[in-house]
């Protein structure tokens, strides 16, 4: 788990740096893939920005859009009209990419990581008094 802080994009890079976006984007990127690598973000910004972040994978049919912790996916943009005279080609093996572009990934990628980050919203957490924990629960 990596701390990482809304206000500073630097931050977000260390927790998680390019080459470990470059290694999920390329197990994401097969096309027989049951399993999705990327970042889950596990906590709301505080007060000072503060979000903890942790590496992690999801199963590609896994949704739970109310649940405790939100899954952002690694991908690269590819460019379909570039690529659209070899497509059997780049399926079979790997089409070599400029720096400049898997760079753009990664940047678009930690932006979207950070604005996910910023309006991501949690269920309010339980504590002493909650209603939700009042009354009788069977047993």
């Amino acid at each position: 788990m990596a701390e990482a802080n809304i206000n500073d994009r630097s931050s977000f890079e260390r927790a998680y740096d390019r080459h470990s976006f470059e290694q999920d984007a390329a197990k994401n990127a097969r096309s027989d893939t049951a399993v999705v690598h990327g970042v889950t973000i596990l906590s709301a910004p505080d007060a000072e920005g503060r979000v903890e972040l942790s590496r992690a994978s999801q199963h590609v049919g896994e949704g739970n859009p109310e649940g405790d912790t939100v899954f952002v996916a690694a991908f690269r943009h590819h460019d379909t009209a570039a690529g659209a005279a070899s497509t059997y080609a780049s399926s079979v093996e790997p089409v070599a990419e400029a720096h400049g572009e898997a760079t753009n990934d990664y940047r678009s990628f930690i932006d979207q990581l950070l604005n996910t980050a910023k309006s991501a919203q949690f269920k309010p957490e339980i504590g002493r008094g909650e209603e939700r924990l009042k009354g009788f629960h069977g047993g």
